[in-house]
Formats: structure tokens, sequence, C-alpha cells
């Protein structure tokens, strides 16, 4: 194929568009999944510290008849497991009484507060936790399970003398092809997004359907209550309180994974997101300037590579070409290096977090995220809306 050499300034712009965005994604790669396949999740010792479970009952009758049983009923000598419950909900209040008829290990905290302006799931969790005998706590949600009877001993596991918080992986669900594939990319970036900068010793935000502390860490820093305001939802934000990276842990053996048993789709990953951005955005850090700038430079990208596209097929129909540019095979090179490189790492940070991803749809995935995107935008506004801002 022979190959037409002269460039003029709009193809010089969009290919050098192009290849800078191209490093900014390869370099926030490498910078937030590298780290996740190299890493090596700590094994269970022969000590077994005392371990308290804490569980938010409010309005999860379902939930915590599915799924209470699997901390129960776990393989670890000495733990409690504490539901926060309120008795009026009557049909949440009668099912924990019969657990803790069958099991010693369940203790009930009976938490009557009506709660107008905060979090009212962070609000119980804080009492849990307040509540437990024991040094190390897990916090979780009833909407997960453990998926094997060791996850406690692993999560403990983590702790070392130095750690105040250990940062779990919950996995959302099994359901693949479709939709549901790509809802499954989407929260597995964001988990890979807050595990990598924690591995890297940056830890800003965990997800508490699986985190862990130190009680008089959480008790100290006041638990939850200076994020009881902020719409942070699943998301504990741990940067303020964390003054070196050594104080967070990161557990991703299988053993201690948690997985998601309640209802999942498009508007509850919106959410999800939503409050993930409200998260990060609520701490002045280096890793928020990053994943802000990260999410710029996708819409980016797509327009540089939408005007290039644009911009050959309409000067090869105007026959300006004599031969095959060279500057578009440069163009369709980078993007296709940008996607190669793209695919190795967050295939292997996914294959870590057993995230199910497939590689060969990321370029599907990156399109379908800017109408996402959109959704996002409009949520927000509409939010702001109905609080009258």
């Amino acid at each position: 194929m022979e190959l037409y050499y002269h460039l003029d300034i709009l193809e010089w712009l969009l290919s050098a568009g192009l290849l800078v965005w191209a490093v900014l994604f390869v370099r926030f790669y490498v910078c937030a999944y590298a780290g996740i396949a190299k890493f090596s999740s700590p094994m269970p010792q022969n000590e077994k510290k005392p371990v308290s479970v804490v569980l938010s009952g409010k309005n999860q009758y379902e939930m915590l008849k599915k799924n209470l049983t699997f901390w129960l009923e776990q393989k670890y000598p000495d733990f409690e497991v504490i539901v926060v419950y309120e008795s009026s909900d009557e049909d949440v209040a009668g099912l924990l009484r019969d657990f803790a008829r069958r099991y010693d290990r369940l203790k009930l905290i009976n938490a009557n507060q009506s709660i107008n302006f905060f979090d009212e799931q962070k609000f119980s969790l804080s009492i849990g936790v307040k509540s437990a005998l024991n040094e190390y706590v897990i916090v979780s949600d009833p909407r997960f399970r453990p998926t094997d009877e060791h996850c406690i001993d692993y999560i403990q596991a983590a702790f070392s003398p130095q750690t105040n918080v250990v940062i779990g992986h919950p996995v959302h669900t099994e359901k693949k092809g479709g939709l549901c594939s790509f809802l499954n990319y989407r929260i597995a970036e964001t988990a890979m997004q807050y595990i990598g900068f924690a591995v890297k010793g940056k830890p800003f935000a965990g997800h508490h359907a699986l985190i862990a502390y130190r009680k008089d860490f959480f008790l100290e820093h006041q638990g939850y209550s200076d994020i009881y305001a902020l719409n942070t939802g699943m998301f504990d934000r741990l940067r303020p309180h964390l003054e070196k990276g050594e104080e967070a842990s990161v557990q991703l053996a299988p053993e201690a994974e948690v997985r998601y048993t309640g209802r999942f789709g498009l508007a509850s990953v919106l959410k999800h997101e939503r409050q993930y951005l409200n998260t990060l955005y609520s701490e002045p850090s280096s890793i928020k300037r990053e994943v802000k700038t990260y999410r710029a430079l996708i819409p980016l990208f797509y327009l540089f590579l939408a005007g290039g596209a644009a911009y050959f097929c309409y000067r090869f129909l105007q026959g300006y070409y004599p031969q095959f540019p060279l500057w578009f095979v440069v163009f369709c090179g980078i993007v296709l290096i940008k996607f190669v490189l793209q695919s190795i790492f967050m295939q292997r940070a996914a294959n870590a977090l057993r995230a199910g991803l497939l590689w060969i749809c990321l370029p599907l995935y990156a399109i379908l995220y800017l109408p996402l995107q959109l959704a996002l935008v409009f949520g927000k506004q509409r939010g702001k809306r109905r609080l009258g801002i």
C-alpha cells in the first residue's frame, strides 16, 4: 500500500491531540491498576484475635433472612455478629429474635432513632461499632453474603500492628452478558480505582459491604460523623483519618469475598457511581485530581477519535488523497495501542478481583460510558432542583 505523506495542520492537531490523551490514559492505568495484579493478600496465621461483625438491619428483612446465616456460621473461634435494628420494624425484629434463639453469637441492638438529615445506615453502623466487644470490627451489609466460611479469618489476618483499616473487595453480581456485563464493568472499575490506590499506599475510600476497623481508631475519629450528611452511600471516606498509607491494608483473597444478592440494574449502578464520586470529591487529595482528570479525558479522547475519523472520511470521499494518508495510519495505530494497553492493565486487575470482565468489550464499554455520564449529570441537576438549590 502506497502512503500519502503530506499532512495539513488539522491532521497534525488531531493526531497529536489523540496521542497526548492516549499517553495520559496509559499513565493512569499504570498508577491505578498495575499494583492490583501484583498484590499478594495476607494469609491467616495461628493467632486468632476476637472479631465483631456489624450489620445494619433496617428494612432488610429479606436480605437478613437470606444472608445472615452465612455470617453466623463462619469457621472462626471467637467472634460476635451485631445487628442494629428498629423494634418498630416488626418483621425484622421477629426474624432477628428467631435467629438469636438459635445462635449465641448474635447480638441485637435496638436503635429507635428518627433521623431526617443523616445517613441512617451509617448512623446504625456507628452504634453497632460502639457496642462491639472486640478490638477488630468488620462492617458489612445484609445484602452481601460471605462466599467462604473463612471470610472472618482472612479479614482478621490483614491486620498488622500498624493497621487501622482493612479494605476488602465486594463482588456485585455473577450475571454476565448484555447490559449486565457493562454494569459489572462500571462497578468493577470504581473498585479497581479505590483498591488500586490503596495498594499503592494512597487509600481514599472503601466499600462498607466489606471493610474492617480497629474499634479505637473508629471511635477516635468519631466514626461516620463527618459524612452523615454526605450522600456517600455504601462508601467510607478514609483519607482524612489516615496519616500514613501503612495504616490501611487490603485483603483481596477469594476467601475474603462477599457477594451482592440484592436487585441489580442501571438505577443501582447510577446510584453507586454517584455515591463513589461524592466520596471522592468530598476530600482534598491528589487522587481526586487524578480521577477527575481521567474521567474528563474519556469524552475528549472520543471527541478527537470521532473528529479524526470524520475528517478522514470527508477528505477521502472528496478525492483529496492520491494514496492512503500516513497520518490516518498513525492515528489508528494510537487508538489500537491505547486499547491494547488498557485491556492488559484492566484485565489483569479484573482477574485479581474476579470481576469477570471481557477485555474485548472495552471499546464498547467506553462508548456506553458517555451516556452514563449524561445520566449522572441529569440526575445530579434534578436532585439539586428538588432541594431548591
